[in-house]
């Protein structure tokens, strides 16, 4: 097996991932066992999944493709902002109606700048974080390319991080926390890159690398709750460790097993993960609203479920739409 296999199942890889995500959003759903429950409490891991895939696919498109940093932020843009546009605007101004948030909310969400400031009413951070990333992208590439020593460059980048997060949560900035806590696997994702257009392949110790590091994880979440002191254990940074092993993991097995049935529903929910997110921190996120309409008593499987395939079903729906806007304005553009 090689690393290539992280690209040829990318979009299955995003599809578990989102779909994790929706479990962690579904705050008091009981799946009967508490350790599949703690399993959905983590379901914010599946960020880390996505932060990794999105920098490993950064790296193969600046290699294979010249371009300059503009025309780079701008593909990021067109891909990102009018779906997110699309679903901002009108959740803002709900939320501005029925929360009285002020409308100066708007001006910030618009502007991406609404992470830094956390006026009342942010939206999600995901949007301005993930633009962050791609705006540091290019770089990290070039820094890491001439590098003849990448894993090092990797290590040194994560452990920044690390230490960063340190500093914001002793100083109680834990607002700036939701994108620190990606940078080391941020800085994975660009060494997998790599690998990835050296067409390397998975080797004895490489495989050996991973299982220690993930079982350094084990050894993490262990730590957790034992260790005092002045150094904080998030449950975040366990992910710096699972992410890739994970990943690698999925991939062996969507290789090796039949599992033709699991990985269509998971391209389906890959292909259109940016639009369920939007969608399900946004209008599925008004879970108390939403029951008034829906309500299925005691239990919320079957009100989780319903929800699940209207959210899928209307970012399908909200791709397509951010998709003709996106041809609009690009045959604007060809015209003038």
């Amino acid at each position: 097996m090689r690393y290539d296999v992280l690209s040829r199942y990318r979009t299955e890889l995003m599809g578990a991932a989102i779909g994790w995500v929706m479990l962690f959003h579904s705050f008091d759903l009981d799946l009967g066992h508490w350790a599949i429950n703690w399993l959905r409490a983590a379901g914010f891991g599946g960020v880390d999944i996505f932060i990794v895939l999105s920098s490993m696919g950064l790296v193969m498109s600046l290699a294979r493709r010249e371009q300059d940093y503009s025309s780079f932020m701008a593909r990021r843009a067109s891909r990102v902002l009018p779906a997110y546009y699309i679903v901002m605007v009108p959740y803002t101004i709900f939320f501005i109606l029925c929360y009285q948030a002020p409308w100066s909310a708007l001006i910030w969400n618009c502007l991406l700048l609404y992470y830094w400031v956390r006026p009342v009413g942010a939206f999600n951070w995901y949007v301005a974080g993930s633009m962050t990333f791609y705006a540091v992208t290019p770089m990290c590439f070039r820094l890491m390319r001439r590098s003849r020593h990448r894993e090092l460059a990797t290590a040194a980048g994560a452990l920044a991080g690390l230490a960063a997060c340190q500093v914001l949560m002793h100083d109680g900035y834990w607002n700036m926390l939701d994108v620190m806590y990606r940078v080391p696997v941020f800085f994975l994702g660009l060494l997998l890159g790599f690998y990835v257009l050296e067409d390397r392949k998975i080797g004895l110790w490489d495989a050996l690398f991973w299982w220690g590091w993930a079982g350094l994880g084990a050894v993490y979440l262990w730590a957790m709750g034992r260790v005092q002191g002045p150094v904080f254990l998030p449950l975040c940074h366990l992910f710096f460790f699972t992410t890739v092993p994970l990943c690698l993991a999925l991939c062996w097995l969507f290789q090796h097993l039949p599992l033709d049935w699991l990985r269509c529903p998971l391209r389906l929910l890959g292909t259109y993960s940016l639009e369920i997110y939007l969608l399900n921190i946004s209008l599925f996120a008004e879970v108390s609203l939403l029951r008034r309409l829906v309500s299925f008593g005691p239990s919320n499987r079957l009100y989780y479920l319903l929800s699940y395939a209207a959210n899928i079903a209307l970012a399908v729906l909200l791709h397509r739409l951010a998709e003709g806007l996106r041809q609009v304005w690009s045959g604007k553009k060809e015209t003038a």
